[in-house]
This record gives C-alpha cells, sequence and structure tokens, in this order.
C-alpha cells in the first residue's frame, strides 16, 4: 500500500508539473493581413524584413519609406529602431532586431506594410 501511494504521487505531480515539450512544425511569412496562433502551437518570430526602406523616398505602394515601420503583435504596435550618429545632419535612425519573440495560442502577429513579414517558426506544444 505504501508503495502504491509514493508511485500515485509522483505520477500525480508529474502530471501537475508538465509543460509540454516543442516539436517543429513548419515555417510562417507573415504580411499585414492579422494571423493567429493556432490552438497547441506556439510561434516563435525569428526575424521582421522591411522591404524598400531608404531616406530618400517617402511612399511605395502605400507604406513610408523613409521610416522604420512597426509590426504588431496582439493590436500593439512595436518598432525596433535604434539613432546612430551620421555626422553633421544629426541622427538618422535603423532598425534593431529583437528577437525572438515568443507567441502563445490565440495571440496575432502582423505587419504593417504588404511586403514586408516576419519570419516565424511554428512548433506543436506535445505533453
Amino acid at each position: 500500500m505504501k508503495s502504491l501511494l509514493i508511485v500515485l504521487s509522483i505520477v500525480v505531480s508529474g502530471v501537475s508539473c508538465a509543460q509540454g515539450n516543442l516539436q517543429f512544425n513548419q515555417v510562417i511569412k507573415v504580411s499585414d493581413t492579422p494571423m493567429t496562433v493556432p490552438a497547441g502551437k506556439v510561434w516563435k518570430i525569428e526575424s521582421y524584413q522591411q522591404s524598400n526602406v531608404s531616406g530618400t523616398s517617402n511612399s511605395t505602394s502605400g507604406c513610408d519609406v523613409a521610416r522604420v515601420r512597426p509590426y504588431i503583435i496582439d493590436s500593439q504596435i512595436y518598432h525596433n529602431i535604434k539613432n546612430i550618429a551620421s555626422g553633421n545632419s544629426g541622427y538618422v535612425y535603423t532598425a534593431e532586431n529583437r528577437m525572438p519573440i515568443w507567441l502563445a495560442a490565440g495571440q496575432t502577429a502582423a505587419t504593417s506594410c504588404p511586403s514586408d513579414f516576419l519570419s516565424i517558426i511554428e512548433f506543436n506544444v506535445v505533453p
């Protein structure tokens, strides 16, 4: 009886602390159409790629190419920018990659420009 109680307590404590393992599922590119992390999955945002970023033009395809554009997670806007010195003309802002970003099931991600994309690895959560 004593050994049964010990085994039972080990099983119960193991189940209550279980968090699951991650198993690679697929690579996803997310653009300006918001996508939601499906149930039983997690996303790891690896990078944010922006197209046509320069200081010489003001718009291309509705996107402001003279500025670093934000990405959107759960309807919140995020900018990864930093200042770099540019001589006598002041400061220039440049993108700074602060990745990875982990998203749980039910969270959403999108870019602010159709030609930009978030590079995402999707994992299955395996018990």
